[in-house]
């Protein structure tokens, strides 16, 4: 789930040129292969060090110990601040605008265009289960601002997860030089 989060983030971090992806009942391989061929490199974002500010902004959980729900919704309303560095080969990678490759999930719509982006997936889980997400936000190619929604079923278990991230992400400056080698 957090590298679905995490490519997606990272594809909401593209410029805002004229390409564009409209597609329905299509797999992440499908959506990294449209992304190449509608003119990726021009939607891609800058690399380099960005600041990235995630609020939970709703957390419902269902079926779980009353002990782990409190603890899970003491993260309701908390800002998280990372930095994370974003290579070029990074930027090159055609499934950073879909997710992982060999996924069980599938986009009912993935829409970007003209710095928006919207898009609903659906994962199905293991015994079972299955989480369906929302994404609905805007790119440009130093910054993002996404709003992510999702929804885990887990009939099996009797449990159920619903929460609300909102995340924006700015491109800061240039990746920190990695530390010298002893030799």
């Amino acid at each position: 789930m957090r590298m679905t989060i995490a490519f997606a983030l990272l594809a909401l971090a593209a410029c805002n040129k004229e390409p564009e992806l409209k597609l329905k009942d299509a797999t992440p391989e499908e959506v990294a292969a449209k992304a190449k061929a509608a003119g990726a490199s021009e939607m891609r974002p800058e690399p380099g060090q960005w600041k990235v500010v995630t609020t939970m902004k709703l957390l419902d959980v269902q079926g779980v110990p009353e002990a782990a729900a409190a603890q899970m919704k003491g993260a309701l309303g908390r800002t998280a601040t990372n930095l994370q560095c974003l290579t070029p080969e990074d930027v090159q990678k055609p499934n950073m605008f879909a997710g992982r490759d060999n996924s069980r999930c599938k986009y009912d719509e993935f829409n970007m265009k003209g710095g928006k982006i919207n898009a609903t997936m659906h994962c199905p889980g293991q015994s079972g289960g299955e989480m369906a997400m929302t994404l609905d936000g805007a790119y440009a190619p130093t910054s993002y601002n996404v709003l992510a929604t999702m929804d885990m079923q887990m009939p099996n278990a009797g449990q159920s997860m619903k929460m609300t991230m909102q995340a924006n992400g700015t491109r800061v400056g240039e990746c920190p030089a990695a530390p010298a080698k002893a030799g």
